[in-house]
């Protein structure tokens, strides 16, 4: 489940399927998510980036996390297939990708 709020200069990835970074128009070979607390099994919020714009969706996540009073998140980043998103979407594969980095969201780094 994800919620449809949105981030100043970030907007929301407007499907699974969506193979283009949110701020150009270059591949997303990234994903970032803030996850809610331990206990709640969905993610709040995702944004599909480049290597080019990654840093600065990761810092303006955080400012949405810590603005939505979700403190307490975790904040995850995968590597995604950019071109393959179409097929496993088709496939009912709704989380494709790699998980490389997760830390709470508070904490910077």
């Amino acid at each position: 489940m994800s919620a449809s709020i949105s981030i100043p200069g970030v907007p929301h990835s407007r499907a699974v399927a969506c193979t283009a970074c949110t701020a150009c128009t270059r591949p997303a070979f990234f994903q970032a998510r803030v996850e809610s607390p331990a206990g709640r099994e969905f993610i709040l919020r995702r944004v599909n980036a480049c290597a080019g714009h990654l840093a600065e969706v990761i810092q303006r996540l955080r400012a949405w996390a810590r603005c939505h009073d979700v403190a307490r998140g975790r904040l995850t980043v995968l590597a995604i297939d950019p071109y393959a998103l179409p097929r496993l979407a088709a496939l009912g594969i709704a989380d494709p990708g790699f998980a490389f980095y997760s830390a709470p969201v508070t904490e910077e780094g």
